[in-house]
């Protein structure tokens, strides 16, 4: 599927669109940050930013987005992932910053490669000095876009680093493989949280 051939436009303004219709905060959720003039806000999305937007970040940065992630800005610039722990907001294309790895993350994975690496852990060795930071608030973790693990359709793959954690990145092949398992964590998360409710109401 290149990103000449499929129409991603159209697929963020639905996919978004459903996820925004369907959000409903989570009962743990502070309720009173979401509030203004007494009127709930829904808090996913936000307006797309323009094309001179897009251009004038993928100026500052020295390359051109790809194509998933590209799109995904024009509809919508930043989104609220709204996890219980690791990403909570993406950012948009004027947050959007290379890592820069400013916790040398490179020396210990590398430190682990031993005498002969695979090519995937070479590569997530070199992931941390040239990825594209994409969050803005987190729980100590970080979604990275990384220029050198590139599909044959033009996407980059995305890591979510929590540091927290003590495991290895999870890897998704594109930013829209992503976002597709944040939604399905979205619901996951809602349909526990009724569980919950529930049980408590039962007992």
């Amino acid at each position: 599927m290149s990103g000449e051939s499929f129409n991603w436009r159209v697929f963020w303004h639905e996919f978004l669109g459903r996820w925004q219709e369907e959000w409903v905060p989570r009962d743990d959720l502070d309720m009173e940050a979401y509030e203004d003039d007494g009127e709930t806000v829904v808090p996913p999305g936000r307006p797309g930013a323009d094309e001179a937007a897009i251009a004038a970040a993928e100026e500052r940065l020295g390359r051109r987005l790809p194509p998933s992630y590209r799109a995904f800005l024009a509809v919508s610039d930043g989104w609220h992932v709204d996890q219980t722990a690791g990403i909570y907001q993406l950012g948009g294309a004027a947050d959007i910053r290379w890592f820069g790895d400013p916790h040398d993350m490179t020396s210990l994975y590398e430190e682990n490669l031993g005498a002969d690496p695979r090519e995937e852990e070479v590569r997530l060795a070199g992931m941390w000095k040239r990825a594209l930071q994409l969050e803005t608030d987190s729980d100590m973790s970080y979604a990275l876009l990384d220029p050198g693990d590139v599909g044959p359709d033009g996407e980059w793959a995305l890591y979510v680093y929590k540091g927290w954690g003590g495991e290895l990145p999870a890897r998704y092949p594109s930013f829209r493989a992503y976002m597709e398992a944040m939604y399905r964590h979205f619901h996951a998360d809602r349909a526990q949280d009724s569980d919950f409710v529930n049980a408590t109401t039962r007992a």
